[in-house]
């Protein structure tokens, strides 16, 4: 076996490939080595593989291609009566290897700009994170940033989105007319107006022919309308993330319509409110101080998304940056305490946290917006290290409907993950301590990081 010094130089892109855990089932490396590629083994690590068990220190990762062979530790891996002859053995000197992670609420294309989509999911790239799932924009920009992302044609995570849906009152507002400029807005498959006479079998197809995973559920649609909207989607395969109020359609009636996911935390408050506005309006706002997140009416709400396994994008760090600042038009529309209180006691009572943003950091700063998310839910919002860990890694991956090849590091999977410096465990901070990214078997060293703009 040729052995390789630790963290051996190499380009900005090389092929490595990562592993899963190994059980009594695994075969032996030597008889999967199928592939042209050569046979690796990277080890020097202690391995979190997202799906909450324990850390395996002193770790290795038999790779070959961009296909995981094996997890196991260095030791069972190398001196086995099985150990392969004919590896590449690689020490990557220590640190924490994790999931690639996913920032699964971002908007690249509200007013499409490429050369900025490309700096923003280039900053992503070097900062841990190899998927994103957009929640609307134009869609014609995003089918072309999902391709060369796929392709691996742009150094970016895996981009997924969403065709957007909403009652046709909502299509003016500037964002839809800015998102389908050249068009109308409401008439084109990637933003539908629905009115109850809708022919939901050929929006929904329309949707996605647009190369949407999902479908956004976003305002001024009644109840009935959802669950249709919902059913349709999941019949012909697709996602349904939804708005937790749709207005008039309240956080319950979108929850028990069977949407896949919900998002912004905040507007949970409304299930609370005895009145609320029949239309999505920027002003309105419900009564936090009357609000508790202890009360009889989230007890309902959180058993209603446990049983229905509806997943919260919080997007909590967004409402804490903007009470930092006064002059952000968002500082005004929730209560942070609130919003903390009321995810912890979602993640208390089992309801599945995904981690999305929906705001970017300034350009400046090396580190994109996921990491203040996934601070936020550690410090403010009750989860663990490794509760934010999954939310990031398997449950952002269940969200997007990719969990059987993202979110893991196992048997058979692609070579996606994120090797630290420094433990998360400890400090969920240690997350920026980035020493590269390894993105379907492609390796981006952090020391090669420069930022664009």
């Amino acid at each position: 076996m040729r052995l390789v010094p630790a963290m051996m130089p190499c380009s900005m892109r090389s092929t490595f490939l990562t592993v899963a855990v190994c059980t009594g089932l695994c075969a032996p490396v030597a008889a999967q080595a199928q592939s042209s590629a050569p046979l690796e083994i990277l080890y020097g690590f202690t391995l979190i593989d997202g799906r909450g068990g324990l850390p395996i220190p002193d770790a290795a990762l038999a790779i070959q291609g961009n296909e995981i062979l094996t997890v196991s530790t260095r030791r069972e891996l190398l001196s086995g009566p099985d150990a392969p002859r004919d590896a590449v053995a690689t020490n990557l000197g220590g640190g924490f290897v994790v999931p690639g992670l996913i920032d699964a609420h971002v908007h690249l294309a509200t007013a499409p700009n490429r050369q900025r989509a490309e700096a923003e999911l280039y900053r992503m790239l070097y900062a841990g994170v190899t998927g994103v799932r957009d929640m609307a924009g134009d869609g014609r920009a995003l089918a072309s940033l999902a391709r060369d992302s796929r392709l691996g044609l742009i150094d970016a995570p895996d981009v997924y989105f969403s065709a957007l849906m909403a009652g046709p009152s909502f299509l003016s507002d500037p964002r839809p007319q800015s998102s389908a400029a050249g068009e109308t807005a409401g008439d084109v498959p990637w933003m539908q107006a629905i009115t109850p006479e809708t022919d939901l079998v050929t929006a929904v197809a329309q949707a996605k022919g647009s190369y949407a995973t999902g479908i956004k559920i976003y305002a001024n649609l009644e109840p009935a309308i959802v669950r249709n909207i919902t059913a349709e989607a999941h019949r012909q395969g697709m996602r349904v993330w939804a708005h937790s109020m749709v207005f008039p359609t309240r956080p319950l009636e979108v929850v028990t319509s069977g949407v896949d996911v919900i998002s912004h935390v905040c507007r949970l408050a409304w299930e609370g409110m005895a009145d609320a506005p029949t239309e999505y309006h920027h002003d309105e706002l419900p009564l936090y101080d009357h609000l508790d997140a202890e009360s009889a009416i989230f007890t309902e709400l959180f058993d209603a998304m446990k049983r229905e396994g509806t997943m919260l994008d919080a997007t909590l760090a967004m409402y804490a940056r903007a009470g930092e600042n006064p002059d952000n038009p968002l500082s005004d529309r929730c209560q942070v305490d609130f919003a903390r209180s009321l995810v912890e006691r979602a993640h208390r009572e089992g309801v599945p946290i995904i981690a999305g943003t929906d705001f970017s950091t300034p350009r400046t700063d090396p580190y994109p917006s996921l990491h203040r998310e996934l601070e936020e839910l550690v410090n403010f919002g009750g989860l663990s290290a490794m509760s934010a860990i999954e939310s990031a890694t398997r449950v952002a991956a269940e969200a997007i409907g990719i969990e059987d090849t993202y979110g893991v590091l196992e048997r058979g999977r692609p070579v996606t993950f994120v090797l630290l410096d420094r433990d998360p465990l400890q400090d969920i901070g240690n997350l920026r301590s980035v020493k590269a990214v390894w993105k379907n078997g492609e390796r981006f060293d952090r020391s090669s990081y420069r930022p664009r703009r």
